[in-house]
């Protein structure tokens, strides 16, 4: 029936897509959402006292945690280009947020210039929403309003890559082997009602991992003949890694995060994964960030946060001489190595912070010189 057409619906069904979109939504989703206030001199306290601060953290709604919701605005974001929360407030007091489907919901530009969110209803009804109303996530845009969706920008790919596993299956079904030709004697003609019959039994008998290597009884005169692999068909493995790099690509995801291990090696896994921190997760950290200042926060100034201090750990070893450098120049205080290493805090002697004091600028060894020469003309 020719080549699939792909949709956001059907994209997660091709393994590379759904392991794609897992890795970035799982990705962005486990780092801790915080909420910050900042005061008059830029330092920042966790806004625990804020009602939006457990609705970020803990409990969006009745039927969620913030990582389950987190998790599926993010898939679905990547899969139609946009994610829709309906913000249920109390006065002005975020309550509670519950995700709509992109599939059912056209954002429509009225004359005033205002955006108003029209949703289909499971029942068929529709309800329209106020911007005021909707925390909305999207994708890079064009038109600034609709989101793009990767499924559908690379639908072919996608449709490529579907193929390649439709012919694995069909292949390992038929027991990883090649087609048979089953031949007579010469001189020997086959009725082709008895051809027929033959091929039919032999497939019956033989198709099938779990019927390979079945011992074949053949009527006299009939012999059977292997095909050899073609040259497509030796190429199929390199075909289906380069189908998950072109749609890694699209995702922005470094291929050994899907198993793709080609060119990774031990050394540079952990440089390539503070790159997916840097390039692939961090744009979206910062979309879902900048939509929440913009949709649920009135205050100017609280600021939500992710936290990634484990992605850029490391190994222990750079974590312990990064660590011993900041507390010796007094850029870190015990304290926070601790809560940056997820400990917590010993009491306010904790806080103090230290630095070496064998160092000086050259100005000051000048005049420490002209002072010694001093006190020993003294003496003298």
């Amino acid at each position: 029936g020719g080549i699939r057409r792909e949709t956001p619906e059907t994209a997660p069904e091709v393994s590379t897509v759904l392991a794609c979109i897992r890795v970035l939504a799982e990705g962005v989703s486990s780092m801790p959402l915080h909420l910050y206030r900042i005061d008059s001199n830029g330092a920042k306290q966790t806004a625990t006292e804020h009602p939006l601060y457990k609705v970020l953290r803990h409990r969006p709604n009745n039927e969620q945690t913030s990582l389950e919701l987190r998790e599926q605005l993010v898939m679905l974001y990547l899969l139609y280009g946009d994610a829709y929360c309906e913000i249920k407030r109390n006065g002005n007091t975020v309550e509670s947020i519950h995700p709509l489907h992109p599939s059912r919901m056209v954002v429509e530009r009225i004359a005033d210039g205002s955006l108003r969110y029209v949703y289909r209803e499971p029942t068929g009804r529709q309800t329209i929403y106020q911007p005021n109303n909707i925390w909305h996530l999207r994708m890079p845009s064009l038109d600034g309003v609709n989101g793009l969706s990767v499924p559908t920008m690379v639908k072919d790919a996608i449709a490529h890559a579907r193929s390649l596993e439709t012919y694995a299956l069909s292949y390992f079904a038929n027991g990883a082997k090649p087609g048979c030709v089953i031949t007579s004697e010469a001189g020997t003609q086959l009725p082709t009602e008895a051809a027929e019959r033959i091929r039919e039994q032999w497939e019956r008998l033989h198709r099938g991992a779990d019927r390979a290597h079945r011992t074949a009884v053949l009527p006299g005169g009939l012999k059977i003949h292997e095909l050899s692999a073609s040259n497509t068909e030796s190429q199929f493995i390199e075909a289906r890694k380069l189908a998950t790099i072109t749609i890694c690509q699209a995702f922005r995801v470094p291929p050994h995060l899907v198993q793709s291990l080609d060119g990774a090696t031990y050394s540079n896994i952990e440089h390539q994964s503070r790159e997916f921190l840097t390039y692939s997760l961090m744009p979206h950290l910062r979309r879902i960030e900048d939509s929440i200042s913009r949709d649920l926060i009135s205050e100017n100034d609280l600021v939500p946060e992710h936290d990634v201090h484990a992605l850029l750990r490391g190994d222990s070893a750079a974590r312990a001489s990064w660590y011993q450098q900041a507390l010796n120049s007094g850029i870190m205080s015990i304290n926070e190595v601790r809560q940056a290493e997820g400990m917590n805090p010993i009491g306010e002697e904790g806080d103090e912070r230290f630095m070496q004091v064998n160092m000086t600028t050259l100005k000051k060894l000048a005049a420490g010189s002209v002072e010694a020469e001093t006190e020993n003309e003294t003496e003298q």
